[in-house]
């Protein structure tokens, strides 16, 4: 099995690492000899489970605070140690072949998802970025999936990235992507969503025989709830009290609750109780 591909999470903090390991897990049943690599700063050691491969896979402990989460996303072929790579969101779930991405990366130097509609949210689309636009003016990527290639001109396009992100002081890492991507030499190509795929609710028939990466963000029905919440119990941690995941999972569904209608909301609730986008 080569390691000239390979996948790689960032999971800072332990909700991020229970997320990227119910994500690893679905990589590997749909990708068995791509190996990866999780970055962490909760635990030293990988838990015993059957999908982390040792000796294939590589657990990469880091003594970080959280908030340094954005610094390493924008420096993440720092840690990459495979000729190409995927850089995969921890909120996510693979549902497909991720090797035709070898093939892409022997054209392009780095490919992320063009978000189809502008970026209109505050702290986000009215930031001023090259000479005095908006992004809320330019096209706009989501960084949830990356394919990355290991060359010079990918290398030099995350100093670009990360030196932005530093300048912006922009909580957001897309923010500073935009700039990035309009001013670097790489060859950057913008993949369909299926790379980074939302729940369309309805059309699932389909959607799911198409989607490669799932990436649910807010979107946590129930039974989504229930499996981060079983690969959280797997996370050997000295932490005591009310568990930070649980939390955690709540919070997002209430930023769900504040990004829409009540009528909307109830009914994507009810949809979160009975269905679930995908097998997991």
């Amino acid at each position: 099995m080569s390691k000239a591909l390979g996948v790689i999470y960032l999971a800072l903090g332990r909700p991020y690492l229970a997320m990227a390991l119910l994500s690893a897990k679905s990589m590997v049943n749909n990708n068995p000899d791509i190996p990866l690599t999780i970055v962490t700063n909760v635990s030293n050691e990988p838990p015993q489970v059957d999908f982390f491969r040792r000796g294939f896979d590589d657990w990469i402990h880091v003594d970080v605070d959280v908030s340094a989460n954005r610094h390493l996303k924008t420096n993440i072929l720092t840690y990459s140690k495979y000729d190409k790579t995927i850089f995969i969101d921890c909120d996510t779930i693979v549902m497909g072949d991720l090797s035709v991405a070898s093939f892409i990366l022997d054209y392009f130097d780095v490919c992320v998802r063009l978000n189809r509609y502008p970026q209109r949210r505050r702290g986000k689309g009215d930031v001023n970025v090259l000479g005095g636009l908006s992004i809320e003016a330019l096209p706009h990527w989501n960084s949830g999936v990356m394919l990355i290639k290991n060359s010079d001109p990918a290398k030099e396009f995350f100093e670009s990235w990360n030196a932005k992100f530093a300048e912006l002081d922009n909580k957001y890492d897309q923010v500073a992507l935009v700039p990035a991507i309009f001013e670097t030499g790489a060859r950057v190509l913008s993949l369909e969503d299926r790379w980074n795929a939302t729940d369309p609710g309805i059309g699932r028939n389909r959607w799911r025989q198409e989607t490669i990466v799932y990436h649910y963000a807010t979107n946590i029905c129930d039974n989504l709830f229930r499996r981060v919440m079983e690969c959280d119990r797997l996370i050997s941690t000295n932490e005591h009290g009310v568990n930070p995941t649980q939390l955690f999972l709540k919070g997002k569904r209430r930023l769900k609750r504040s990004q829409m209608s009540t009528i909307r909301f109830l009914a994507i609730n009810i949809m979160w109780r009975f269905s679930s986008p995908v097998k997991i």
